[in-house]
């Protein structure tokens, strides 16, 4: 299967992929023993993967991320979902190295670390400033460009390669080329990896479990479109929590203002107090006796809060838990119901966190 880029001189891409000098598809070249990778980096033979610049308008990265696809589609001889693609470090402005690589070749990468970077081998070659950077092996050659990009051919054929691209002056990083093959420069490579490249994986992306188990792209799409569907759901729901809560906190406030209750006022208790002063005055029973004790201590209503409130039918008695910030307030309210002429009968009180705490059996008529 042949892949071509724009400008660039055909690159032979196999089905299968060389991994830690063993040949794993036909005629497909071992790397040869000199050339190592740096500490962290898995390298795979550069005949797997085509390497292409990519100009790509002003987007955040993530959004560069998810276009780089669709940038690349029509260079490519694959479907999408056949391939992964990688965008790489920034060449030049608005210009970006792109890695595309057969997702059969990264799923035949089991022995490979998983915790590696993978890198094609022609990018530990450095970027020349003109004309090509190369490394002889035995039976390949590996070229690097000035955009950044590279790829890797057999010996045999890569005399034809450099004629048909005008003869540029060759740096040799080492091996022997051909005596026909003039090289202008010579150079050792570099001991360690290019800093421009931190990050760079051919497998970004992907699980690094090493189990092949690929998403297609209408997979990928559809959970996408569900991602989508719910942060708008989530969205909504955030707005209306935050609409009822607001809602309840206005008609609290128009509540406060049709009591006049003071901020920081128990509105149950005010509440309580409005709803049985709209009673007529001569109700006997529960509502009598609680319009009495409400009344008798709205002086207090700022102060005092009702924790538990129970009725005794059959001694006509209200119960209640009152909590005050102290013990005089408790005993102002206790005077107050006595003083209107209602009949108290206080238990212990008690304190605790600031706060003091009594229960009031109270009862009609002074009894």
């Amino acid at each position: 299967m042949m892949i071509t880029s724009s400008g660039a001189t055909p690159l032979l891409v196999p089905v299968l992929v060389t991994v830690g000098g063993e040949t794993t598809g036909p005629g497909q070249p071992a790397r040869a023993a000199g050339l190592r990778a740096p500490d962290g980096i898995a390298l795979v033979p550069t005949e797997n993967v085509l390497l292409l610049v990519v100009a790509l308008p002003a987007m955040a990265a993530a959004q560069r991320r998810a276009a780089v696809g669709f940038a690349v589609e029509d260079r490519i001889a694959q479907a999408l979902d056949d391939v992964q693609v990688v965008l790489g470090p920034q060449m030049a402005p608005g210009v970006w190295l792109v890695a595309v690589t057969a997702r059969s070749v990264l799923s035949g990468l089991a022995k490979t670390d998983p915790q590696a970077l993978l890198w094609p081998d022609v990018l530990l070659v450095p970027v020349p400033r003109a004309g090509w950077a190369v490394l002889a092996e035995p039976g390949r050659v590996l070229v690097r460009l000035p955009d950044g990009t590279g790829f890797a051919t057999s010996a045999a054929a890569w005399p034809a390669f450099w004629a048909a691209a005008g003869s540029p002056g060759v740096t040799l990083f080492g091996g022997v080329l051909p005596a026909t093959v003039p090289v202008v420069a010579q150079g050792d490579l570099p001991a360690t990896a290019d800093p421009a490249l931190s990050g760079f994986d051919l497998r970004a992306g992907l699980p690094r479990s090493g189990g092949g188990q690929f998403l297609s792209r209408g997979a990928r799409h559809l959970l996408a479109v569900c991602g989508v569907a719910m942060l708008a759901h989530l969205t909504l729901l955030v707005v209306d929590v935050t609409a009822l809560a607001r809602l309840a906190g206005q008609r609290e406030q128009d509540l406060r203002a049709e009591l006049n209750a003071p901020p920081g006022s128990d509105l149950d208790l005010l509440l309580a107090q409005a709803l049985v002063a709209r009673q007529p005055t001569d109700q006997s029973g529960v509502l009598g006796l609680l319009s009495g004790t409400f009344a008798a201590i709205a002086a207090e209503a700022g102060r005092v809060s009702v924790q538990t409130l129970r009725y005794a039918a059959a001694e006509d008695a209200a119960v209640l838990t009152l909590e005050a910030p102290d013990l005089a307030t408790l005993q102002a309210v206790e005077s107050a119901l006595a003083a209107a002429g209602l009949g108290v009968t206080a238990g212990a009180a008690t304190t605790r966190d600031g706060a003091a705490e009594v229960q009031m059996t109270i009862r009609g008529g002074g009894t």
